[in-house]
């Protein structure tokens, strides 16, 4: 879960939802759609090898490996808030 005490992860999400309010609606947009690309993508492909994640499947599975969520979340963000930055707009 997000923690907003997190300084540097706060920091983080502050600047993407600032940058996202901020640019164009098509810049936005289509950010915002290449995140659900991909975690459709990783649901479509779990689904492929037989994984489904029902909500009590995926709390557990969060629980069970939340530091490399998290790690991988805020690296995502990190990578994302790049993208939107180096768009011209």
């Amino acid at each position: 879960m997000y923690d907003p005490t997190d300084e540097r992860v706060d920091e983080l999400f502050s600047a993407l939802a600032s940058l996202l309010k901020e640019a164009p609606a098509a810049v936005a947009k289509q950010s915002l759609a290449g995140v659900f690309e991909d975690l459709a993508l990783v649901r479509v492909m779990l689904a492929g090898a037989g994984v489904t994640l029902d909500p009590e499947t995926a709390e557990a599975a969060l629980a069970d490996h939340w530091d490399e969520v998290e790690a991988l979340r805020n690296e995502l963000a990190a990578d994302a808030l790049n993208r939107i930055q180096t768009q011209e707009f």
